[in-house]
């Protein structure tokens, strides 16, 4: 077994109160690093969000997020769910395909998915795309 370096990771909690036409909504999340070296990121968040006066359904949901440093590459997956109205789930990625030996002009490649699970309408449809973006700093 290879002991790992005991060091304080980075988190944050917040909570945010919205006062609107439709009633107040109270959302609590929590994000932080869940490991970090100096090659690789993997960070998480999670929430909990419920809508008082009228009240409504209670939402909540979470994320991981990977990033490969040396190359500016990653992946981020998410969930939400509203009770009674089903569950959202996205994957977004992106790798670095090229850069430049000064770093200004780079090729990347990424990729998207999301869908809706159930819930009163059922399951939607699928919804993926992806590309290659070309970019340079002037």
């Amino acid at each position: 077994m290879v002991p790992m370096p005991l060091q304080r990771q980075r988190r944050q909690t917040t909570v945010d109160v919205n006062k609107n036409p439709q009633g107040t909504q109270v959302t609590l999340g929590h994000k932080g690093v869940i490991f970090e070296n100096d090659k690789h990121l993997v960070s998480g968040e999670g929430f909990v969000s419920k809508q008082f006066k009228p009240t409504g359904p209670t939402a909540l949901g979470g994320g991981v997020s990977y990033e490969y440093k040396p190359s500016d590459s990653g992946i981020n997956l998410s969930a939400s769910n509203t009770r009674g109205a089903g569950t959202d789930f996205s994957a977004l990625g992106n790798a670095n395909l090229w850069k430049s030996r000064d770093g200004n002009t780079r090729v990347d490649a990424y990729a998207n998915y999301d869908r809706h699970y159930g819930g009163p309408w059922g399951t939607g449809r699928l919804n993926y795309g992806g590309g290659i973006q070309v970019s340079h700093d002037f």
